[in-house]
């Protein structure tokens, strides 16, 4: 249920950079490996998050994965402290989750991950206020149950206090730290509209109250549906990951 895999780079594996790739509902490896493509060079973990509205399921896959990247680091003291996150769908609505346990599970054992992420890649959409959730899984399961979806959305609400405690407690998460951010997003999105905009507003305006003006936040519009951006622009999403890797990395404004 919580299946994670490892994927080496066919370069050095030592001195390659860490991609940590979080998948949406549905996605399989053969179409992941299309995502992975978009990073050579790196080592790539993979793990697809459950679409779970109690975030219960959610905090256990965490947990798990958290070990097998902490032994990656523990195991592996010379690699390559460059680490990356790409999420998708519900795959970048864990992000913030995943941020949050590494910082406060064991007692702070995985702390020493957190400085070294130098960017994160959200595309299509992510939980950032209790109406973006809703409206998320109830456009999921209309999508993917058909004619029963439509029945069953209606009791998404009852999950109300569950999401409410995840935007409070752990969507601030993605705002500490500085992190640089690649937003991908389409204005046609049905499953999360808005969300991503919320996303940049709300680092601007975190930014803009301390005052720090060295944060890289790059918006990456495409007119395709949900999900669907790499499917349909092909090359011009790759290059927007090149992108990012190369002026992070200089960490030169542009």
């Amino acid at each position: 249920m919580f299946e994670n895999k490892f994927f080496p780079s066919q370069n050095n594996q030592e001195t390659a950079p860490l991609l940590i790739l979080f998948g949406f509902v549905g996605s399989n490896e053969r179409v992941m490996n299309k995502y992975r493509e978009c990073w050579k060079g790196f080592n790539v973990f993979l793990f697809t998050p459950p679409c779970d509205m109690t975030i219960y399921l959610m905090r256990v896959g965490g947990r798990i994965f958290n070990k097998k990247l902490n032994k990656y680091f523990k195991d592996n003291p010379n690699v390559n402290k460059t680490v990356y996150i790409h999420g998708l769908s519900i795959g970048a609505s864990f992000v913030s989750g995943f941020l949050k346990m590494l910082e406060l599970d064991e007692n702070g054992e995985y702390r020493y991950i957190l400085p070294y992420i130098k960017g994160i890649v959200m595309d299509s959409g992510l939980v950032i206020t209790p109406n973006d959730a809703i409206t998320g899984f109830k456009s999921a399961i209309r999508e993917q149950a058909g004619s029963i979806g439509k029945i069953i959305q209606h009791a998404v609400p009852m999950f109300t206090p569950f999401i409410n405690y995840f935007c409070k407690h752990d969507v601030p998460y993605l705002f500490k730290n500085h992190y640089h951010f690649l937003v991908i997003f389409s204005e046609n999105d049905t499953y999360f509209p808005g969300a991503s905009e919320n996303l940049v507003d709300r680092l601007n305006n975190t930014d803009k109250k301390s005052n720090y003006k060295d944060r890289i936040i790059i918006e990456k519009k495409f007119m395709s549906n949900h999900i669907e951006h790499l499917k349909n622009n092909r090359e011009e999403y790759m290059d927007s990951i090149v992108n990012f890797i190369n002026i992070t990395t200089s960490n030169k404004k542009f």
